[in-house]
């Protein structure tokens, strides 16, 4: 998640830039989804997002529509401040960016919490391998799959 407002809005004047600079119009609904985006946090997905942002504007007629919410994370996406992490259960994980550098998920398979973790220089090891296969590398994720500490402890406690 973005750290301080400070984050916020340089993000978003970057956002705003890139949009115009390639071409796209910047509509007012457009720019509310952003910053709905930038208030709501780093992952998430794009239904509960809709829904998060409906609530959070309360139906007003300026609200954002699902179609406009769903255009614009994809919009993002394309421009490469939104990519997606995670896909389970018919949905995806989405992740606002920029990070503060590379990193990598831990996902619980029971309640679907995501953790990040950095292993430095894991990228260069990645394209070292890329390399050595002859591979043309292009980009890389990571996700461990596993069960959190808090539903392990449920699980104990409900034996």
């Amino acid at each position: 998640m973005l750290q301080n407002k400070q984050e916020k809005e340089t993000l978003l004047k970057e956002i705003l830039s890139k949009i115009q600079e390639s071409g796209y119009k910047l509509t007012e609904s457009r720019k509310r989804v952003i910053k709905y985006l930038l208030e709501h946090g780093r992952h998430f997905d794009i239904e509960e997002f809709s829904a998060w942002v409906y609530g959070r504007c309360g139906g007003r007629r300026d609200c954002p529509s699902r179609p406009t919410v769903y255009r614009t994370v994809k919009l993002l996406e394309e421009l490469g401040f939104v990519k997606p992490v995670l896909k389970t259960g018919g949905k995806t994980v989405y992740e606002l960016l920029p990070a503060k550098g590379e990193h990598y998920h831990l996902v619980c398979l029971k309640c679907g919490k995501l953790i990040e973790f950095e292993v430095p220089n894991l990228g260069e090891l990645i394209k070292d391998i890329t390399n050595k296969y002859g591979f043309k590398y292009l980009h890389h994720t990571l996700e461990v799959f596993g069960i959190c500490p808090e539903c392990l402890k449920r699980e104990a406690e409900e034996k």
